[in-house]
C-alpha cells in the first residue's frame, strides 16, 4: 500500500501532474464556493396556497389532463390494438422490439385503464372534498344506530 502510495507521488507520475495544476485547484475553488453559496430549496415549504407560482404547472396540468382524457383513451385504444396486431402479425421482430411493444402494451393498458374507471365509475376526487371531524364522528354514529339516515349530517 505504501510503495503504491509513495509511487503516485514520484516525479513524473499523473496525480503530482494533477495535483500541481493549477486549474486542478481553480476548479475546486469554484465548487466549493459553487456549493457554499447555494440557497437549499425547500420542498416541504411548498404548500396549496402557492401552487400556480411556478412556470411549469401550468404546463403540466394541461399534460396532465391531456392524458387522462377522452384524446388519451382513443390513443390507448389505438396503441392496444396496433401492438396487439403487431405481436400477431408481426412475424419475425427481434427481442429488443418485441419488448418495446410490450412496453407500449402495458403504457396503453394503463392509460387505457384510467380513463375506463374516471368515465364509467366516476373513480375521481373532487378537488373541493374535505372531511371534517364532524364528519367523521356522525357517519360513526349513524353505524352505531342502523336506523338513522345519514342525510344532513354535514357529509360534503
Amino acid at each position: 500500500m505504501t510503495a503504491t502510495l509513495a509511487s503516485a507521488f514520484q516525479p513524473g507520475s499523473r496525480l503530482r501532474a494533477v495535483l500541481s495544476s493549477p486549474y486542478f485547484w481553480a476548479t475546486c475553488a469554484l465548487l466549493v464556493l459553487f456549493f457554499c453559496t447555494m440557497d437549499a430549496a425547500h420542498a416541504g415549504t411548498a404548500s396549496d396556497s402557492t401552487a400556480g407560482s411556478l412556470p411549469w404547472e401550468g404546463p403540466l396540468k394541461k399534460i396532465r389532463d391531456s392524458i387522462s382524457g377522452p384524446v388519451a383513451f382513443a390513443i390507448a385504444l389505438l396503441g392496444i390494438i396496433a401492438c396487439g396486431a403487431t405481436l400477431i402479425w408481426g412475424g419475425e421482430v427481434s427481442e429488443f422490439t418485441r419488448r418495446i411493444i410490450y412496453v407500449v402494451l402495458v403504457v396503453c393498458i394503463i392509460v387505457f385503464a384510467n380513463a375506463m374507471l374516471t368515465t364509467t365509475i366516476g373513480a375521481t376526487v373532487p378537488t373541493n372534498a374535505h372531511v371534517t371531524a364532524a364528519d367523521l364522528a356522525a357517519y360513526a354514529q349513524a353505524k352505531l344506530q342502523p336506523s338513522a339516515v345519514c342525510f344532513g349530517s354535514g357529509l360534503r
